[in-house]
């Protein structure tokens, strides 16, 4: 029996070889040290440290919903990776920032425990918004900065999502590296992961948060999606029908790394299993999905899946398709859940 267990991991591994990620999901956003504890819902934050007074958090949402436990008072909570708007509510009661050394980061000192939001104050408000898509960064980091400083002239910009690859190996050293430069963007960006963060999964774990996440701002529906390996793992794809379902009939974007199909057809660039694709097509056709957004091909396309609008943007400075002119850019769009996405634009930086 024992010769034959290699042969049944590996087949295994073959199944399910995002199966990791959705394990390492399920311990996301919680964190018990020192006789503090905090709990952030849905998993959307990455706990970096936690002591009896004092919590430092790195946030895969614009909307966070946190149940916090201090093992002392008063309690110093850091979140990073926010809009510059958000407010802190405990029980009703909106608490001010002790400080804000940047537009994304933000501190404030408490007295007690509870139930936080953190959010926008519109953030439950149905209205018309602008977010970036940026994907594929790999090792051009140290040219991501221009990129950045055009978002930065662009005051519509809300948040900036991504389909990951924003590193080019995973490693903790770049993870960081790109957090660092993050720093320069005045306004947040949630991330799912690519192929190049596979190689450091608990590096992602540890800085980013979650592989897979799930949020809701101004009436706009977000999935950002685990395709790292070139399928949907079934536990995350039976995540994305509750999601879809639940929101069905309101403007709705799906954002994953790998092109469920390739625009082309003609590359190692889409998943794995064509049957495997069409079923999530259909999952996402069946729940009204407005818009696609994929990476990993480093260039842009548009077209079409299943009748939805399905966006192909790899322009983050990773090496370029050859010949095509595209060159380096970022994707604008334009959301309103009044009449859904109004306009998808693609700024060239270079």
């Amino acid at each position: 029996m024992k010769r034959f267990l290699p042969w049944a991991v590996l087949v295994a591994a073959c199944l399910r070889p995002s199966e990791g990620h959705v394990e390492l999901d399920d311990e996301v956003g919680r964190e018990m040290a020192a006789g503090s504890t905090l709990t952030i819902d849905g998993g959307l934050g990455a706990v970096r440290s936690l002591e009896a007074a004092a919590g430092t958090v790195w946030s895969a949402s614009p909307v966070l919903a946190v149940d916090l436990v201090p093992g002392a008072t008063p309690f110093t909570l850091e979140v990073r990776n926010l809009p510059a708007d958000a407010e802190l509510v405990v029980d009703g009661v909106t608490v001010a920032p002790s400080a804000t050394p940047r537009p994304t980061v933000k501190v404030w000192t408490l007295d007690a425990g509870g139930r936080l939001r953190i959010a926008p104050p519109d953030s439950d408000t149905p209205g018309p918004h602008r977010v970036a898509v940026l994907s594929d960064i790999q090792s051009a980091v140290d040219e991501v900065q221009d990129i950045f400083g055009r978002m930065n002239q662009d005051p519509t910009i809300r948040f900036v999502v991504s389909t990951g690859d924003l590193t080019d190996n995973g490693t903790f050293d770049e993870l960081t590296r790109i957090q660092d430069e993050l720093e320069l963007l005045d306004v947040p960006l949630y991330s799912t992961v690519g192929n190049h963060e596979v190689p450091g999964p608990e590096n992602w774990h540890e800085l980013f948060g979650p592989f897979s996440s799930y949020f809701e701002y101004r009436g706009i529906a977000y999935s950002l999606v685990d395709s790292s390996n070139a399928t949907v793992d079934p536990t995350e794809l039976a995540s994305l029908r509750t999601w879809v379902d639940a929101h069905e009939g309101e403007t709705h974007l799906f954002l994953t790394h790998v092109p469920i199909f390739d625009y082309a057809g003609l590359r190692s660039g889409s998943f794995r299993s064509r049957n495997e694709a069409a079923r999530l097509v259909n999952v996402l056709a069946e729940g009204d999905v407005d818009a696609l957004f994929f990476g990993h091909v480093h260039s842009y396309y548009a077209y079409g899946l299943g009748g939805i609008d399905a966006y192909i943007s790899g322009g983050g400075g990773a090496i370029e398709e050859e010949l095509d002119g595209i060159g380096r850019h970022y994707l604008a769009v334009d959301l309103d859940p009044a009449v859904g996405i109004e306009g998808v634009q693609m700024v060239r930086v270079d």
